[in-house]
């Protein structure tokens, strides 16, 4: 059997054909050392997926590769017909009116029975409140006659205010930072954002270049002294303050408007990837100065922000139109209970519902995204797409603009669909959307009752290069963008169809890749991963795979995908509990973040925070090294669900967390409150978990929370040299690695 080799001598790649031994379908294969992530190549509308990886991208070793040009689809998958459906039709200005417009009747059909039902409730009470209406006046004519109980009393209520003195201690290091006419000092190791795809940077509450750290918190883009902790600049920026990137002298700053921005979905189990209603503006500062940085590009999208990405000097910003949940109309108004004639509310109602018709379609007339920069408003509609599965209501815009080029417009594209969540290669995103469309045939042809469909689109160098490419389905719902990866033109998609409880839960892996029609098919799956469990954790890493899924027990499973059309499980390693986040320590070990559980028989609750080491150096055999629990039920960190909080600082062996530490539960009940803070560790692979100690902010932990909606008052953290630092909404703390405990600085995050 013949085996594809890469090796890669200065800028070109040799491909050699080995024939020697087994190929790695046939025998499980030793771990081979895992290369940097590859740059894919800038997707076509026809295949085959590229061979050679990018000569930038891949290290001077031995890997293997997968087959290429793999296209052909599974007995399951969806095919022909469903396929066609699921590919997106481009449309024009006129269709998004005329879709509009449709859109528009369900919803007026709604109001009026919304309304209607409000206005039966009224009528149904009115026999009891008329009989107390009557008691009252009868009460208040015997008052008037004399025959009360004595008279009327007066009373009052006196309130008196109080007031809160708050103080904070600005601390300085001294001699740590001190840079002279030089300017700041940069740190020589800097912990950086949490990315998935080393190349593709994500949006965070903060960003660091080592010298500097830029924070968006609180109304504002903060600028941050790095090495002598000290706030340089506060900038007012409108709205509710989102997330940033920083480039090199440039910020984009990312906030909300409107309706009140709700916590973004990042760990899908018990939320929705959806938008809330708001608008979403992209300032763009420039920030050479750092004590007086300058707005110098402002977009106004009409749409929620869901995600965005950064690859070079291009930035690309996922919105939402259309997909809040509340209806944009009123079902009742203000009427007293009783005392108004039936008539005369039934007048009131057809009224409202007339009102409500106009607010409609009004609200429909503007359907549809918008962008607004330097005064002018366009409307996305010449690059908007559509397919026979959606349910036509919202939709999702994909805007790329240069953040280094202000006179460079920006690029969209625009899909009638409602949002899901999004990973991005260097070369595509894309977009998995859970199927609310009741149409059978897709599920019929997957064997599944549950559906997601899957856009792709291209992603390049430049703005210009975004675009559409295709469309495909898959059974059942993805957690987060890790349950997404692209390798070498190949997606894999790790999702599950139902939830725990239902006994009919399962889980599959599919392999995507795109034929010549632009469609995305599935050419390989792994089927019935788990029956009864659902997935808790996924993480991709070149040809392996990791999952968990959990009902009682952590299952980890290993799988090999080396080939697209066989993809296979290797090994299986049962314990306690379960992860929520997973990354590589190295080649052959993992580290993850999940929950402790308590078996009780039919069910499991969860309980403390969960660290572990797992050895996966043999995929057959995969070990757990070491665990570390962190407090009992009730305890909660950000990193659980967000892994933007998951600090792993490979460099040096270090790991932060939030924390909210909770003593004393169990038996499904939470405990009390001992530490709302950061926790930080030394981690080795022959160590294991070493707390070095804790940044202690004092309050705002909650011990009620869920373990999907996990969450701290400590969000971030970056370590610097021997400096960490702490970041909570309302204040930064800094302390040294070798003093933890002691606060070097406390920076005040909600002054202005």
């Amino acid at each position: 059997m013949k085996t594809l080799v890469l090796r890669r001598f200065g800028a070109c790649v040799l491909v050699t054909v080995l024939g020697c031994g087994p190929s790695p379908a046939q025998t499980a294969r030793a771990p081979v050392p895992a290369p940097a992530r590859a740059a894919p190549t800038a997707a076509s509308a026809a295949p085959p997926p590229p061979v050679a990886p990018s000569p930038q991208a891949r290290p001077a070793v031995d890997f293997p590769v997968p087959k290429p040009g793999v296209v052909t689809p599974i007995d399951a998958s969806a095919a022909g017909a469903a396929l066609e459906a699921a590919r997106l039709e481009s449309g024009t200005c006129e269709s998004s009116r005329a879709a509009a417009h449709e859109r528009a009747q369900p919803l007026i059909r709604k109001m009026k029975e919304d309304v209607e039902q409000r206005y039966q409730d009224y009528v149904s009470n009115l026999p009891e409140c008329w009989r107390r209406y009557r008691e009252n006046e009868e009460y208040w004519k015997a008052v008037k006659r004399g025959q009360g109980s004595g008279g009327l009393s007066v009373s009052g209520i006196g309130v008196g205010g109080g007031g809160r003195g708050m103080g904070i201690g600005l601390g300085s290091i001294g001699t740590i930072g001190y840079g002279g006419a030089r300017g700041p000092r940069v740190a020589q190791s800097m912990s950086k954002t949490n990315t998935q795809v080393a190349e593709v940077d994500e949006p965070d509450l903060v960003k660091t270049d080592g010298r500097y750290l830029y924070l968006s918190i609180n109304g504002a883009l903060r600028i941050v002294e790095a090495l002598n902790p000290r706030v340089l600049s506060v900038t007012r920026v409108g709205g509710k303050v989102r997330e940033l990137f920083v480039e090199g002298d440039r910020a984009v700053v990312y906030s909300s408007h409107g309706q009140r921005p709700s916590q973004p979905c990042k760990y899908g189990y018990d939320c929705r990837f959806g938008g809330d209603g708001s608008s979403t503006s992209i300032s763009v500062f420039d920030v050479r100065d750092r004590t007086q940085p300058r707005l110098v590009r402002s977009l106004e999208l009409s749409g929620s922000l869901i995600t965005s990405r950064r690859i070079g000097n291009t930035v690309h910003t996922v919105v939402a139109d259309g997909d809040a949940d509340a209806p944009p109309y009123d079902d009742w108004m203000d009427v007293p209970e009783c005392g108004v004639k039936l008539t005369a509310v039934r007048k009131r109602v057809e009224a409202l519902k007339q009102r409500n018709v106009q607010k409609i379609l009004e609200h429909v007339a503007h359907w549809g995204p918008t962008l607004k920069e330097k005064g002018e408003t366009r409307r996305l509609c010449e690059r908007v797409y559509a397919t026979q599965l959606s349910d036509g209501a919202p939709y999702t815009t994909l805007v790329s603009f240069d953040l280094s080029d202000d006179a460079r417009a920006a690029v969209t594209t625009s899909v009638r669909s409602r949002p899901g969540a999004v990973f991005a290669s260097t070369g595509a995103l894309y977009l998995a959307v859970a199927e609310a469309n009741r149409s059978r045939a897709p599920r019929k042809r997957l064997g599944s009752r549950e559906i997601s469909q899957i856009h792709k689109f291209q992603l390049g160098k430049a703005p210009e290069d975004t675009r559409y490419l295709g469309s495909g389905v898959i059974p059942g719902h993805v957690i987060s963008q890790f349950s997404m990866d692209e390798w070498y033109g190949y997606l894999r998609v790790a999702s599950s169809r139902g939830r725990v409880p239902d006994p009919e839960v399962s889980s599959v892996v599919s392999v995507l890749a795109e034929n010549a029609q632009g469609n995305l098919v599935r050419v390989g799956a792994i089927e019935d991963i788990a029956p009864g469990e659902d997935i808790r954790a996924v993480r991709f890493e070149g040809e392996r795979g990791y999952v968990v899924t959990f009902k009682k027990t952590d299952p980890l499973f290993v799988l090999d995908l080396l080939e697209p059309a066989q993809p296979r499980l290797l090994g299986e390693l049962k314990i306690p509990g379960f992860s929520t986040y997973m990354q590589r320590v190295d080649k052959d070990h993992l580290i993850s973040i999940g929950f402790d559980a308590d078996d009780r028989g039919g069910f499991a609750y969860f309980d403390g925070l969960l660290l572990q080491l797992f050895d996966v150096k043999v995929p057959t055999e995969p070990k757990l090294l070491f665990r570390e629990k962190i407090g009992t039920r009730g305890s909660g960190s950000a990193a659980a669900t967000d892994h933007l909080a998951f600090n792993y600082f490979a460099e040096r062996g270090l790991l932060a967390i939030p924390a909210t530490v909770c003593s004393g539960g169990g038996n499904g009940q939470a405990g009390s409150l001992e530490l709302s803070g950061l926790l930080v560790y030394d981690v080795s692979v022959e160590r294991g978990f070493r707390r070095l100690g804790s940044v202690d902010h004092g309050r705002g932990g909650d011990c009620n929370g869920w373990w999907s909606k996990s969450t701290s008052h400590v969000q971030r953290s970056v370590f610097l040299d021997q400096l960490v630092y702490s970041i909570a909404t309302d204040r930064a703390k800094v302390q040294s690695l070798d003093r933890l405990g002691t606060d070097l600085a406390d920076l005040d995050l909600e002054r202005f």
